[in-house]
């Protein structure tokens, strides 16, 4: 059938008018803002991921009138879950555990999507970071990490080299030393045989912790080698820095267990050694790999790094003084000792209150030691632009 001029005209204006009424039902769905469909966090800027920009709601402050929401990542559930347990028992206001990485956390939280009352970061550069971000951009933050009352830090756990006893036997030396990452830059390179050849691994400091300070122990050991330990912002940014990493990471293993974090990473490794020759991972996930497995071993960097065990109480205006006041009792609850001594069947190290040496030196055949030299960490800014350039330039490529 051959439309006329009016029918047509007609069709169009039917077009037209559902294309508009579409476009109105997107604008609410979106809140008027529509899509950014431009690469995120480019130059380490603190641009919140998919994940973190995710969901139609943003998670509450509380999600019920007696309950508060307590964050932490996986890597810490244990232990975190066991003192959420031991203080929901005497406490009116309850915890309720929520697992998301330290990082995205930190993203989720700044884009609005996520609001919890305690917050388990892996490190106090996040804790940090997540203040000064919150102060710039709404003039308060709710979270001071020199308070003991808003900010508790009670175990640590450094960061090893995880690989097998017959690999240890070559790598001890090289990675054991001052020199350990150009050392690793000589293995990537071949300049040093390794039989087999040679692959190693770290989890995506994007998505974890443990990547992030990996990174940092590479950046502060090529700072300190140039004698640029006082500009580590402009090392950072330095093409030959970047040369130096890109070297380094030349035979890094970027597999779906390196994407999905530190976890994740251990149990790749655990589940088949021959993966990789070496990665980094927390000690207090090492001892648990090796006490499964006799025939792994540790190498601690020199010097290393550590990742906290800390919670943050976040202040947030709406909590209800009694909200409050379990915030601040959480915080005391888990500086006890018996919460030290929990720390211990998850291997961490506690800060005050019982010692892991005992467990170690148990293992000493297996390379964990207790005594060893850690730095501190660069600022958020200079490892937030590494992990970005690493994330596109390295793991990309």
């Amino acid at each position: 059938m051959k439309l006329t001029v009016a029918g047509k005209l007609a069709l169009f204006i039917i077009a037209l008018g559902l294309g508009f009424g579409g476009w109105k039902a997107y604008q609410k769905a979106t809140g008027g803002k529509g899509v950014s469909v431009g690469p995120a966090g480019l130059n380490g800027a603190d641009n919140p991921s998919p994940q973190a920009t995710s969901g139609s709601q943003q998670t509450p402050v509380t999600v019920g009138e007696n309950e508060l929401q307590i964050v932490t990542s996986a890597s810490k559930r244990g232990w975190i879950n066991d003192q959420i347990d031991k203080f929901n028992q005497t406490s009116d206001v309850k915890l309720v555990p929520k697992l998301v990485e330290t990082r995205e956390a930190m993203q989720q939280i700044l884009a609005g999507r996520l609001k919890p009352a305690l917050w388990s970061p892996s490190s106090v550069i996040w804790a940090d970071r997540l203040s000064e971000k919150l102060e710039q951009d709404t003039g308060k933050s709710p979270l001071d990490t020199s308070d003991p009352n808003s900010y508790r830090s009670v175990m640590k756990t450094p960061i090893v080299f995880l690989t097998t006893q017959e690999n240890a036997r070559v790598l001890r030396p090289l990675l054991s030393s001052s020199q350990c990452w150009e050392n690793v830059d000589k293995l990537s390179k071949g300049r040093i045989p390794f039989s087999g050849g040679f692959k190693w691994a770290h989890a995506d400091p994007l998505n974890a912790n443990s990547g992030m300070l990996t990174l940092a122990l590479i950046i502060s050991d090529y700072a300190n080698r140039t004698g640029q330990s006082g500009a580590i912002e402009t090392v950072a940014n330095s093409g030959a820095f970047m040369s130096y990493l890109k070297s380094l990471e030349s035979k890094i293993v970027y597999n779906a267990a390196v994407q999905k974090g530190s976890s994740a990473l251990v149990k790749s490794f655990a589940e088949d050694p021959s993966r990789y020759s070496f990665i980094t991972a927390y000690e207090s996930a090492a001892v648990e790999a090796v006490k499964s497995d006799s025939s792994l071993a540790v190498i601690y960097p020199n010097p290393t790094v550590n990742a906290d065990n800390a919670v943050a109480f976040l202040n947030w205006p709406e909590l209800s003084p009694a909200q409050k006041a379990a915030g601040q009792a959480f915080l005391k609850f888990i500086a006890q000792p018996e919460s030290a001594k929990d720390g211990l069947k998850e291997y961490f190290r506690p800060l005050r209150g019982a010692s892991l040496n005992s467990e170690l030196e148990s293992l000493k055949s297996n390379g964990f030691q207790a005594n060893y030299s850690a730095i501190e960490l660069p600022p958020y800014a200079v490892l937030n632009g590494v992990a970005f350039k690493w994330r596109q330039e390295i793991a990309k490529k």
